[in-house]
């Protein structure tokens, strides 16, 4: 398929400055567009781009009137649908930071242009993204329509043709296969990638799918023989990180997230996931350190993650230092006012209320909002994130004998629910670790759930699987901890002819999974919409509103 003639093309100059404007539009028009329209305001240029259809969009990265960026009119037009797959958008800017480079690669920029640039070098680059989006339109048509199944079946037939952008293809393709949870699939087309054309990216493809479907060790051995072949790669650093997290090794992890921010200084994801594994490993003063030069280069960033906000305010209720708590809580709050229907951000900023109530001695507000928090514990979406910020909080107001915590059978109630292994039941732990009486009982329902889920899976095995199950069940049902989930299914799977109305009870358990399974309860930091490391931008399937569904 053949771009457009560029003679029916409209292109659309969203730049702040007129004398840049003007200079785009002249440059665009002299390459033969046939239509160049210019605005210099993001609410302008939503509403041209909401009225008509635009080939090409050039947008400047900074419109300080307006306080925004260029990347955050893309995420809303991306958004909003309003930017359809085909049109090609080109973010110029002054500064060739790493920062403004990742954010472009988050943005899925169609190109990236520092000034001052050639007219050449602005038409080479939107040639170059015109011809790749038309030879990959069919699969991202596919994305559009919410066809994800005919995306990945068009990847695979334009890898084994090899035909115009097939490593493109292959690569969307896997990465689709992962996000669908197609470990299997994923894992081969990744390794089929590599037999064609070894690169760092495929074998690190290979490590994400193992480590998502459950292989951490593997996992962690495909890692270790990519380092050694490629020794500054970052994203393979991260990714080491979370397997040795999900082993339990949070040394290990931090070091090796440590070398991950080495090779990029300024990489603001990396600072926070640094910043937040070492607070919950009980190092304060380094997190305080890294999560505030994150916010220091990235607040405004669409990179920065609000839970650097949470942890930043819970160290300054620790060392008494209210003036620093309320800053926190009312960069939480603004970012509530423009984004009322997160749900991750609501409880955010309720949690930390709560402690700002307290400190200014308004005790009935701050008990209204801790019994909120821990009512919260047994919902869906609360999440081993949600568990450890809930516990930090907790074991910091009873250490201080604020008398606040009247539910206290909530700290065996999260401890039961998250302690799915000794990594997680350690890591909940460590956040209740200014409370040692909270930090003992949490390492105690480690210990008590997985001996009882041990016991009633040697119980199968040994000739008792309908009993076992029924207390594999029970216990699921009333601790929520997706260890016991996952044992019930497994234990169902294997004897269900062992297991009278097994037929009737399996509906029971897949509802549980689907709420509870050990997929939503992993020990991972940070924002999980974000783009993962290693991974490529899926345009539609990544919106961020199906992201956080």
């Amino acid at each position: 398929m053949a771009p457009p003639d560029w003679r029916k093309a409209a292109a659309l100059v969203v730049d702040g400055n007129p004398t840049s404007r003007t200079t785009l539009a002249g440059q665009l028009r002299t390459m033969g567009l046939h239509s160049v329209g210019q605005v210099s305001r993001m609410s302008d240029a939503r509403r041209e781009l909401e009225r008509s259809r635009f080939d090409v969009v050039v947008c400047g990265d900074e419109f300080p009137k307006e306080r925004g960026s260029g990347q955050e009119l893309l995420d809303d037009l991306r958004r909003s649908g309003l930017l359809p797959y085909q049109t090609v958008f080109i973010m110029l800017t002054n500064e060739p930071t790493y920062l403004k480079v990742a954010e472009a690669a988050e943005s899925a920029v169609d190109g990236y242009l520092v000034r001052p640039y050639s007219a050449g070098s602005l038409s080479d680059r939107i040639e170059q993204a015109r011809v790749r989006k038309t030879a990959m339109l069919p699969i991202y048509a596919a994305l559009e329509a919410d066809q994800p199944e005919r995306a990945v079946a068009l990847a695979r037939e334009r890898f084994a043709q090899k035909s115009s952008q097939w490593l493109l293809a292959a690569r969307l393709g896997a990465e689709m296969l992962l996000r669908l949870e197609r470990f299997e699939e994923a894992e081969s087309m990744f390794q089929s990638i590599l037999q064609e054309d070894p690169r760092p990216w495929a074998m690190l493809g290979v490590a994400r799918t193992l480590l998502d479907a459950g292989s951490p060790h593997r996992a962690q051995q495909t890692l270790n023989a990519l380092i050694e072949s490629e020794p500054d790669y970052p994203d393979a650093y991260d990714v080491l990180g979370r397997v040795q997290m999900e082993l339990g090794n949070f040394q290990a992890a931090l070091v090796n997230l440590e070398k991950a921010l080495s090779l990029t200084p300024m990489a603001i994801g990396r600072l926070q996931r640094l910043g937040m594994l070492a607070y919950f490993c009980g190092n304060r003063d380094k997190a305080v350190d890294m999560l505030e030069r994150s916010t220091y280069l990235g607040l405004d960033s669409k990179m920065f993650d609000s839970e650097c906000l949470v942890l930043l305010a819970l160290a300054a209720f620790a060392h008494n230092q209210p003036a620093q708590l309320e800053r926190h809580l009312a960069e939480l709050r603004k970012r509530l006012r423009t984004q009322a229907d997160d749900q991750r951000l609501q409880r955010f900023t309720d949690l930390m209320a709560a402690l700002s109530f307290h400190q200014q001695g308004h005790q009935e507000k701050a008990t209204h909002l801790i019994g909120i928090a821990c009512a919260q514990s047994a919902d869906p979406s609360f999440d081993m994130e949600a568990a450890c910020n809930l516990l930090c909080a907790l074991a910091l107001l009873e250490h201080k004998g604020t008398g606040l915590v009247a539910d206290g059978g909530v700290i065996d109630r999260i401890g039961r629910r998250f302690a799915t292994s000794k990594a997680m039941g350690d890591l909940l732990a460590n956040a209740a670790n200014a409370h040692a009486p909270f930090a003992e009982r949490l390492q105690r329902c480690q210990d008590d759930i997985i001996q009882l889920i041990e016991r009633s899976v040697k119980a199968a095995g040994n000739g008792e699987p309908a009993s076992a199950f029924k207390e594999l069940l029970r216990t699921a049902k009333t601790t929520l901890n997706a260890r016991a989930v996952e044992s019930a299914w497994l234990v169902l799977q294997r004897y269900a002819s062992d297991i009278p109305d097994a037929t009737n009870w399996q509906q029971q358990v897949l509802e549980l999974r689907a709420a509870y399974g050990t997929a939503r309860n992993k020990p991972a930091l940070g924002d999980k919409r974000l783009r993962p490391a290693g991974g490529v931008n899926l345009g539609p399937m990544d919106r961020p509103a199906a992201a956080g569904a």
